[in-house]
């Protein structure tokens, strides 16, 4: 058996996949096997995807959903099924470095010796931005986002996400213990973070290993932050900000109650007071966040926090 199993979730995806796929072929890294995970594609995206199957069909398996089960649950049903000692998750329009796997795996082995294999583990990267043709927009993500990947704590997470699924390798222990990601989840990136942080560690590797497309059909894009942009976003309402931080606490609901019986003492605390938020109104909720430290990743955004919900 492979090491690792590289999951990815593909839906109408004939523009990018095969580029995506190729960079995946020529790892310097090569005990893998890719699973692709079609959710019920109209284009031809099948079509493409036999071709390579039966090319590499050491490397390459893919499966048609019988139902389309939407981003989350296909990235759920593809790790559950995942036998292998580590999982990398894969978008269909990015393309690897050719060694995004190798420096992964080595940070992946550096913290089992430094933790013990049997700890749940995640590891991260950063990523360069570029436009549809591969045109760099920025040299790293975290950058361009002001997003700082140092704030893995679970207070921090709870409000503010700083890892990025397509960039991210986790062990065996994180997946036995995240188990079904809850539907209630932000995102399957979001939920392993949380439980990485809850029951585990989070390590970052300070580089980019891929190329991530920006364009006008990505899920869940990366956006240039600036003064700007938080003051067009808070002309259309508060409402945004705060519908962004519900769905934040009704993951955290979710998170608490499938996890219960695991959680620390500590991290029991730390959730049911972010769950607090919910019944809280303006200095009640600013003073709640203080206190537990539930900050976002920055200046501009947590300014634009307290606006909401003053």
């Amino acid at each position: 058996m492979n090491d690792i199993d590289i999951l990815m979730a593909a839906y109408n995806s004939e523009k990018y996949i095969a580029e995506q796929i190729d960079s995946i072929l020529n790892q310097t890294y090569t005990s893998y096997h890719l699973y692709i995970y079609d959710d019920l594609s109209t284009d031809n995206t099948l079509d493409i995807l036999s071709k390579y199957k039966l090319q590499h069909n050491n490397k390459i398996s893919y499966i048609q959903n019988k139902e389309r089960l939407g981003i989350l649950k296909n990235f759920s049903k593809m790790m559950e099924n995942s036998k292998a000692d580590y999982i990398m998750f894969s978008d269909h329009d990015d393309v690897w470095f050719n060694n995004k796997i190798e420096i992964t795996y080595n940070k992946m082995k550096a913290l089992e010796k430094t933790y013990s294999k049997d700890t749940p583990l995640l590891v991260f990267t950063d990523k360069i931005v570029t436009d549809s043709s591969l045109n760099v927009i920025n040299h790293s993500h975290n950058k361009s986002e002001r997003l700082n990947a140092a704030h893995t704590s679970l207070n921090r997470l709870l409000m503010s996400n700083v890892v990025s699924g397509c960039t991210v390798m986790i062990n065996k222990p994180l997946k036995e213990i995240c188990g079904h990601i809850n539907e209630n989840a932000v995102m399957h990136d979001y939920w392993l973070a949380l439980t990485a942080a809850s029951f585990g560690q989070i390590g970052f590797i300070n580089q980019p290993t891929m190329y991530y497309r920006q364009h006008n059909n990505n899920s869940f894009g990366a956006k240039s932050y600036s003064f700007k942009m938080i003051l067009n976003k808070l002309k259309s309402g508060r409402q945004n900000m705060q519908q962004a931080v519900f769905k934040n606490i009704l993951q955290a609901e979710s998170f608490y109650n499938q996890y219960e019986h695991l959680l620390s003492n500590e991290n029991k605390k730390i959730l049911k007071e972010f769950i607090s938020l919910k019944e809280k109104k303006h200095l009640s909720f600013i003073n709640t966040v203080i206190k537990n430290g539930f900050y976002k990743s920055g200046f501009i955004r947590n300014a634009g926090l307290i606006f909401a919900f003053l």
